[in-house]
């Protein structure tokens, strides 16, 4: 039985290999001189299909630099729409970013919903936050390390008080961490966070698995949440970093991206425990936590090899 719980899990890690990090375009526009334009625009993932449109009154543009294109445009770049085609499955969404010559900068999420911008001449505070709320939401969505984390924490601690003081502790710990990073307070390789947030699943996973777990976890279930909150809060730091963050609106971009990768958790941990509810009906919980240890120790062992490799090969 163990042995198939095991094959199991390895059947699962092709679909989670891309464990981390979000689906996302990035489209930078910097003003110059006389109307001129250059446009930085790249992927996370190949996208085919998926393109800038940076509306009338632009010139066919000429490559200068891999994704660094320059456009020549007639008319004033406030109030100009920019739209991103192709937005789907495979790039969720495309971070917009307005480098004005005065200094001023200009942010904006665009989505398969609403996949159009118009460059306001003044961007309130208040944009900003809901745009990196969205990203903090497609981030922890997008990340499997971390909800296969969020999975382990549940399946340890299980009693829906003590997840929610958990919950609360991993928060408070990956915060402190990712805008520590994100502000520029604290430098991390980042393969090397990578592969520590990979050990961490493995170690909880040997927790989990445990006979008697359940009995420590109400004692050891914050305190776990509290160390490796802070690994965790170096990913997000991670993907924070690849969308920049807005210089007239640095708080609210922290604040909007912590909230939004809040929102995500709670609901998904919401999501595992009606979840756990329904199965130990019909299952005994100690097989389900025995199951989750599995997926989630190999899962992490899997990651963990790959991305050691990444640090030293």
């Amino acid at each position: 039985m163990r042995v198939a719980r095991a094959l199991a899990a390895l059947v699962l890690l092709p679909a989670l290999s891309h464990a981390h990090g979000m689906r996302t375009a990035y489209l930078e526009l910097t003003e110059g001189a006389g109307g001129s334009l250059v446009a930085t625009w790249k992927t996370t993932v190949p996208a085919p299909g998926v393109m800038a449109q940076l509306g009338e009154g632009c010139a066919t543009p000429d490559v200068v630099d891999g994704g660094t294109v320059a456009f020549r445009c007639d008319g004033p770049l406030d109030g100009r729409r920019i739209a991103v085609a192709g937005l789907g499955p495979l790039v969720t969404e495309a971070v917009v970013r307005v480098l004005r010559t005065d200094g001023a900068v200009r942010s904006h999420v665009v989505t398969p919903d609403a996949p159009a911008w118009v460059i306001p001449s003044i961007q309130p505070w208040t944009a900003v936050a809901v745009d990196y709320v969205r990203l903090g939401i497609a981030h922890i969505l997008h990340g499997a390390d971390h909800l296969l984390f969020l999975l382990a924490l549940v399946l340890y601690v299980r009693r829906p008080r003590a997840v929610l003081v958990t919950e609360t502790a991993f928060t408070l710990s990956h915060s402190l961490s990712f805008s520590a990073v994100a502000l520029g307070w604290v430098h991390v390789f980042a393969p090397a966070a990578e592969a520590c947030i990979a050990l961490s699943l493995v170690l909880v996973a040997l927790d989990v698995g445990r006979a008697h777990a359940e009995r420590d976890a109400a004692r050891q279930g914050a305190a776990i949440a509290l160390v490796f909150g802070l690994v965790h809060g170096l990913g997000f730091a991670g993907a924070l970093s690849e969308v920049g963050l807005p210089e007239h609106a640095v708080a609210s971009a922290l604040v909007g991206f912590g909230l939004g990768v809040e929102i995500g958790q709670v609901a998904f941990i919401v999501g595992l425990l009606l979840a756990l509810a329904a199965l130990r009906r019909v299952v005994p919980v100690a097989r389900i936590a025995l199951a989750g240890s599995y997926l989630v120790g190999v899962t992490g062992s899997y990651w963990l090899c790959q991305r050691l490799w990444a640090c030293f090969g």
